[in-house]
């Protein structure tokens, strides 16, 4: 089974550097196959016997390897492809990011976050996924992943499309 493993925050300032050589070398030592990273953002591409602890498995190997906790979200290929064509048809007018939620939110939580004013910033939630416009730009976000992340009370990590889409591509190949 193929998988696709996003690392929070890493690689964004002086602390929390993941190289990625260092992971393709981490990820292939704990037996995954077919090993592949995209950019310099934590982000990688594998093959792996299905494990429900999977995710764990690779937090506690990373954190042991690099010294700080890394929470992972983990999708499926089949997932992956689902969430590089699922943006809904009336945010496509603008430029959007995607967010990946590591767990699913609960109902109330997402009432929570409709109640936040970010216009003109639009979102909306399909399964573990969020797609958000950003008509200012990712700089310029009202609803940035921190603000996600505590109103959801869930990890999340956020790939523009272009990211998105690459990543959907390498699992073509």
């Amino acid at each position: 089974m193929t998988f696709v493993a996003l690392l929070h925050a890493v690689n964004l300032g002086a602390r929390r550097k993941v190289p990625m050589a260092d992971l393709r070398a981490l990820l292939t030592s704990l037996g995954l196959r077919e090993v592949r990273t995209y950019i310099q953002s934590g982000n990688a591409v594998f093959s792996a016997d299905p494990d429900p602890a999977l995710r764990r498995r690779l937090e506690a190997a990373l954190e042991a390897q690099f010294g700080f906790p890394v929470p992972v979200t983990l999708r499926t290929a089949q997932e992956w492809q689902e969430a590089a064509t699922g943006c809904p048809a009336h945010l496509r007018s603008e430029p959007v990011v995607v967010a990946f939620l590591r767990d699913p939110p609960a109902p109330e939580r997402v009432e929570a976050l409709r109640a936040r004013n970010v216009t003109p910033e639009r979102w909306e939630i399909v399964g573990q996924t969020l797609y958000q416009t950003v008509p200012d730009g990712v700089r310029n976000m009202k609803l940035s992943a921190a603000v996600i992340e505590r109103v959801l009370g869930v990890g999340v990590t956020v790939r523009n499309e272009r990211t998105v889409g690459a990543i959907a591509a390498l699992l073509d190949t």
